[in-house]
């Protein structure tokens, strides 16, 4: 049974790759003619199922039938102070097989149309268009051979060193029927919603830690409409204004219970495990 593995940021309906390393987006701008590059390596790895799926990680859909280690690359330009535009792509070193190692090309809009970005309730929309793979790459689970596309509704409130970000997203996601998905061959469900949450502490001037939830609707027809669940720990060090570092580890499962059993073997889950860098510029 395929699960919905909610994972983070830009370009589809969890995370815009605004604030990796989390799934939740938050409702910040990176602010005018300021240029925005995020690389963070994702090492995805099935435990007691034989696929997962990462939608809710605009840019790093993996729907593959075993683990995955990839590159997803997030380019952000600031429009105005309230608007920014993102693109962005992943590399897959794992799997491999007859298809071009690059998928999951993201185009997505932020509008911050209430706050400041930095005090009190901010919102903000971001809508997503998730260009086609090749068949193969559906076949392989690298994405899916259709345009996608998607609308996530961001909320933030910023107090002085606590923040709160919340997240629910649309999804439509055709596919290429001919070919199965990620090796699975029913049919897949093409309308996915999800819903986030994630408290973000100030523990010192450079360092943050977050605590990251979320669900959303699993995707084969033939099973009953449920909701996946992932949970997520996450820090992110800032050495200075410019630069983030980031690390983070999710578990994912049935629902947010399962996601939280200790033993490996008894989650219908998967587990991801990420590390990377921001720069602003």
């Amino acid at each position: 049974m395929r699960l919905l593995f909610v994972l983070l940021p830009t370009l589809f309906v969890a995370h815009a790759y605004a604030f990796e390393p989390l799934n939740t987006d938050d409702a910040a701008t990176v602010g005018h003619e300021v240029h925005q590059i995020e690389a963070y390596f994702y090492a995805i790895s099935a435990n007691g199922t034989y696929d997962q799926v990462s939608d809710i990680s605009p840019g790093e859909e993996f729907v593959g039938n075993g683990n995955a280690r990839t590159l997803p690359i997030t380019y952000t330009y600031g429009i105005n102070e309230v608007t920014e535009a993102s693109i962005s792509a992943s590399y897959y070193f794992v799997p491999t097989g007859s298809y071009e190692p690059m998928s999951n090309y993201v185009l997505g809009i932020k509008w911050r149309f209430m706050g400041d970005g930095n005090t009190g309730l901010n919102l903000a929309a971001k809508p997503t268009l998730t260009l086609p793979s090749s068949n193969n790459q559906q076949a392989a689970g690298l994405g899916n051979a259709a345009t996608n596309y998607g609308i996530n509704l961001i909320a933030s409130y910023y107090w002085q060193d606590v923040d709160i970000h919340l997240n629910a997203s649309y999804e439509r996601e055709p596919y290429n029927h001919a070919y199965p998905v990620g090796g699975d061959s029913d049919l897949q469900r093409s309308n996915v919603y999800g819903v986030s949450i994630a408290p973000v502490w100030s523990i010192h001037p450079r360092l943050k830690l977050a605590l990251d939830i979320g669900t959303a609707t699993n995707t084969p027809t033939n099973a009953p409409t449920y909701l996946n669940g992932y949970v997520m720990m996450a820090g992110i060090y800032s050495p200075s204004p410019t630069w983030d570092l980031g690390v983070a580890y999710l578990v994912s499962g049935n629902n947010i219970a399962d996601a939280t059993t200790v033993s490996k073997s008894k989650r219908n889950g998967a587990d991801r495990f990420e590390v990377g860098v921001t720069w602003r510029f």
